[in-house]
């Protein structure tokens, strides 16, 4: 049976690295993003295909439990691909950051699509 998933809540205009707490159901969650580009490429400026081109979108999923954070995924990840964490299902389906957008708040067009669900 396929998942319903809902839209992460990523913000790519406030820049990266990134993390804010998702609640689904009972049980919440911390959630990191960040990229992981060579000096070089960064340097040149323009758009970065995360999930695809020479930069990456990595992700990391933590549980809060009892006042403790319980690590459940870190990894990079790739278009299309299903992620189990814990209890979570994610997918990533459009991850394009312009470069302004690493250690920077800005409109630049970055956008990244990304989904959720209970697995």
């Amino acid at each position: 049976m396929p998942r319903t998933y809902l839209r992460l809540p990523v913000d790519a205009d406030e820049g990266f690295p990134q993390s804010f707490r998702l609640q689904l159901g009972t049980l919440v969650y911390l959630v990191e993003l960040y990229v992981n580009v060579a000096e070089e490429r960064a340097a040149e400026g323009g758009a970065l295909d995360l999930l695809g081109g020479d930069a990456f979108l990595v992700a990391r999923v933590l549980r809060e439990d009892s006042g403790r954070l319980v690590p459940l995924l870190h990894r990079k990840v790739a278009r299309g691909l299903e992620y189990a964490a814990g209890e979570l299902s994610l997918v990533f389906k459009e991850a394009v950051v312009d470069v302004r957008n690493l250690n920077g708040v800005g409109a630049y067009g970055s956008r990244v699509v990304a989904g959720v669900a209970a697995r």
